[in-house]
C-alpha cells in the first residue's frame, strides 16, 4: 500500500512539473534577409514558450565576421551581459528580473560582403525558469543574403510634357534648354528610372520666373552616388520693370539678401562639390540671369548674377564661394526620419519605407515611440496613439522642416508622413503559442509567420467545439503586424484544417486558399488600393466561372475585411469581371417563363378570336337556301 501512495505521488508531481518540460522555441529573425553592403541589418533573438518567465539563460550567437560586422547589443527586456570574440556573441542572463516571452535582444551589425551567411544561436550551458526548472529548447537561426548596392546613375528618360528640348534626349546628355512664350507660369518635367533601385528628385511640376529657370533633376543610385541632369527653361520677358532682388539663396551656405548689398561671400566644405544659386525680383517682369547648379572648384569662385528689365535697366551681384580643403560640419535639412523605435524595438527605414504594420496584446492602450529625425530643427507630432481600441489602429508620425524663410511671404514647410498600422488583440481573448494546444478556454489568440505551415490540428477544432470558442489565427510580420486574419468559430469541420491564404498574383490581386465557408477574414492589400477605394470581391471554381461575392467593401488602412463563401480562389478588384444585369434585366430574367407563358397565351388567345369573327362572319354572309 505504501509503494501505491509513493508512485501516485510522483505521478501528480510529474503532472505538476508537466508545463516545465515543455520546450522553449528559440529563434533568430531579422530586419531583412537581403541587406544591401555598408547597410546595418538588426538580428532580433525571439522566445516563445508557454506563460512562464525565464529566470536565468545562456546562450552563443555565432556569425561570419567577413560577411558582417558586430557593431552593438540592443536589449528590449532585462539588460544581461555579453562578451565578444571573432564572430561569437556570448549571452548570459542570472537571476534577477526574470524575461517574459517574445523578443529579447536585438544585435546590430553592418552588412561588409555580399554572399549568403548564417547567424544561429545555441545554448551554452543550461537555463532555467523563473521556478528554478531546466527549459528544454529548440534553436532556429537565420540566414543573411547580402547584395551590392547598385552604381546605376543614369537616368531612364527625361522630357518637358508639351515640348521638345534642345539637344534631343540622350542619357549621356545632361544639360538641356527649352525657350517658352512670357504667358507660360509652369511647365511639368518627367523623369522615369532606368534602375528600379535608383532615387529620382527634381521632376514634376515648375513654377517658371522670366528668364533663365534652372532644374536639376538628380538620379541617386543605391550606393549614393549621383548624377545631375539640368534643364535650363527660358521664360521670354519683354515688360518693363524694376531690378532689385526680393531674395537670394545658395545653397549649402547662410548667403541671404541684404537691401543695397551687391557682393556676398561663404565658405563650404571640401565635399561640397557644386552650388545651387536661386533668386527672385521684387518685380516679377525682371529677368535673373546667372542662377543655377555651379560647379566648384578647390578655392575661390566667382559668379555673376544679372537682373534685366525689358527696358534695358541692369542690377549686378557678385557671389564668391571658397571651396575649403578640409571638411566643415553641415546643417542638414530634413523631413525624413532618422532612427524609429516602437515599444523598443528598431523599425526598419531603409527604401525609403514610410509605414509599417505592428501588433500588440489586449492590454495596451498606447506605444512608447521614439523618433528622432535627420534633423536638430525638423519637429515631430505624433497623432492617434492614445486609447487604442481592439482591432486596426492608425498612429500618424508626422516630421516637418521649416524651408527657408522669404521677406514678406508666409513660411512654408517640408512634410513626411508615417503611418504605423497597428492591431490589437481582442479583450476576451487569450494569446497561445502553439496551435497544438488542448487546455485553453474560451476565446484565443495564435500568431505565427507568413511561411509557417497554417495547419490547425483537428484537435484544437474539436477543443473549439468544445468550449464553443473563437480562434483568431493571425499571421504576422516580424513587428506581429497583421497580413491576414482568419477567425475561426465552432462551427467548423473535424479533420485537420488548412488555413493558408497565399496570394498568387499582384496584376489580379488573387488569392488561393482552402478556408471553408463562413469563415471572418481581415486582409492587408500592401497599399494596392487607396484608402477609401471601393473594391469588389469574385470568387471562381475549377472551371473559371467567376462569382462575386460582395461589392462595395472600402479599404480601411490599408485592410479589408469579408466572409468566404467556400471557394478556393479569390480575387480583390476595383474592376468588373462579369456582366452586372439592371435591376430591369434581373426582373425579366426571374419571371421570364411567366412572362414567356403570358405571351404565348395571349397569341392564342387572339388567334382563336381572329377564328370566332371569320366563322360569324362566314355564318351572316350566307345567301338563301332556294
Amino acid at each position: 500500500m505504501q509503494k501505491i501512495k509513493k508512485y501516485l505521488y510522483i505521478i501528480i508531481a510529474l503532472f505538476i512539473m508537466f508545463p516545465s518540460l515543455i520546450y522553449a522555441a528559440t529563434e533568430l529573425g531579422a530586419s531583412t534577409q537581403n541587406p544591401v553592403v555598408g547597410t546595418d541589418v538588426y538580428v532580433q533573438l525571439n522566445i516563445n514558450y508557454k506563460n512562464f518567465k525565464i529566470g536565468d539563460a545562456h546562450y552563443i550567437i555565432t556569425y561570419n565576421k567577413e560577411y558582417l560586422e558586430f557593431e552593438e547589443v540592443i536589449w528590449i527586456q532585462t539588460r544581461g551581459t555579453y562578451s565578444m570574440e571573432p564572430g561569437k556573441i556570448t549571452i548570459d542572463k542570472d537571476f534577477g528580473k526574470s524575461w517574459d516571452s517574445g523578443a529579447i535582444l536585438q544585435i546590430k551589425y553592418k552588412v561588409l560582403k555580399d554572399g549568403l551567411s548564417k547567424v544561429d544561436v545555441v545554448r551554452n550551458g543550461e537555463s532555467h525558469y523563473e521556478n528554478g526548472d531546466v527549459i528544454g529548447q529548440s534553436f532556429v537561426g537565420v540566414s543573411i543574403s547580402a547584395t551590392k548596392p547598385s552604381s546605376q546613375t543614369l537616368i531612364g528618360t527625361l522630357y518637358v510634357e508639351g515640348y521638345t528640348l534642345q539637344p534631343t534626349f540622350s542619357k549621356t546628355v545632361y544639360q538641356y534648354n527649352l525657350i517658352v512664350p512670357p504667358d507660360v507660369s509652369s511647365v511639368n518635367v518627367f523623369a522615369s528610372k532606368s534602375d528600379s533601385r535608383q532615387t529620382i528628385t527634381g521632376d514634376g511640376y515648375k513654377k517658371l520666373s522670366y528668364g533663365d529657370n534652372n532644374f536639376p533633376v538628380i538620379v541617386t543610385a543605391q550606393d549614393g552616388s549621383s548624377r545631375t541632369y539640368n534643364i535650363t527653361v527660358h521664360r521670354t520677358d519683354n515688360r518693363n520693370g524694376d531690378t532689385s532682388l526680393k531674395s537670394l539663396n545658395v545653397s549649402d551656405t547662410n548667403i541671404k539678401y541684404e537691401n543695397d548689398k551687391n557682393v556676398y561671400e561663404a565658405t563650404v566644405s571640401r565635399s561640397v562639390e557644386d552650388i545651387l544659386i536661386t533668386a527672385r525680383a521684387n518685380d516679377p517682369n525682371a529677368t535673373i540671369i546667372g542662377t543655377g547648379r555651379k560647379k566648384l572648384n578647390i578655392g575661390s569662385n566667382t559668379f555673376n548674377l544679372t537682373v534685366e528689365s525689358s527696358g534695358g535697366r541692369e542690377s549686378n551681384y557678385t557671389i564668391i564661394i571658397n571651396r575649403s580643403t578640409e571638411e566643415i560640419p553641415k546643417v542638414i535639412k530634413s523631413s525624413k526620419l532618422k532612427t524609429i523605435k516602437v515599444n523598443g524595438l528598431v523599425m526598419d527605414l531603409s527604401d525609403n519605407k514610410t509605414s509599417w504594420l505592428y501588433g500588440i496584446g489586449k492590454d495596451n492602450d498606447k506605444l512608447t515611440i521614439d523618433a528622432k529625425a535627420e534633423s536638430d530643427t525638423a519637429t515631430i507630432e505624433i497623432i492617434g496613439n492614445e486609447n487604442l481600441k481592439v482591432g486596426i489602429n492608425a498612429i500618424k508620425i508626422k516630421v516637418s522642416e521649416q524651408n527657408e524663410v522669404v521677406e514678406g511671404e508666409e513660411p512654408t514647410y517640408d512634410i513626411t508622413e508615417y503611418s504605423l498600422i497597428v492591431y490589437k488583440n481582442p479583450t476576451n481573448a487569450t494569446l497561445i503559442n502553439e496551435i497544438n494546444n488542448n487546455t485553453f478556454n474560451g476565446d484565443i489568440v495564435f500568431s505565427t509567420s507568413e511561411n509557417a505551415s497554417h495547419i490547425i490540428p483537428s484537435s484544437t477544432l474539436r477543443r473549439l467545439k468544445d468550449t464553443k470558442s473563437k480562434l483568431y489565427y493571425n499571421v504576422v510580420n516580424l513587428y506581429n503586424g497583421i497580413l491576414y486574419q482568419a477567425i475561426i468559430s465552432e462551427n467548423i469541420q473535424n479533420s485537420d484544417l488548412d488555413v493558408s491564404f497565399k496570394k498568387v498574383s499582384d496584376n489580379l490581386l488573387t488569392y488561393e486558399t482552402n478556408i471553408p465557408e463562413g469563415t471572418e477574414m481581415l486582409v492587408y492589400l500592401e497599399n494596392l488600393f487607396l484608402d477609401g477605394a471601393n473594391v469588389k470581391i469574385y470568387t471562381y471554381n475549377e472551371t473559371g466561372k467567376y462569382t462575386l461575392l460582395t461589392d462595395g467593401i472600402t479599404v480601411q488602412n490599408g485592410y479589408i475585411s469579408f466572409v468566404t463563401n467556400g471557394e478556393k480562389n479569390y480575387v480583390i478588384t476595383t474592376s468588373t469581371l462579369i456582366e452586372e444585369k439592371s435591376p430591369l434585366d434581373q426582373l425579366l430574367a426571374k419571371y421570364k417563363n411567366y412572362i414567356l407563358g403570358g405571351i404565348g397565351a395571349f397569341v392564342i388567345a387572339l388567334i382563336l378570336i381572329i377564328l370566332i369573327i371569320k366563322k360569324i362572319k362566314q355564318k351572316t354572309n350566307k345567301g338563301p337556301l332556294y
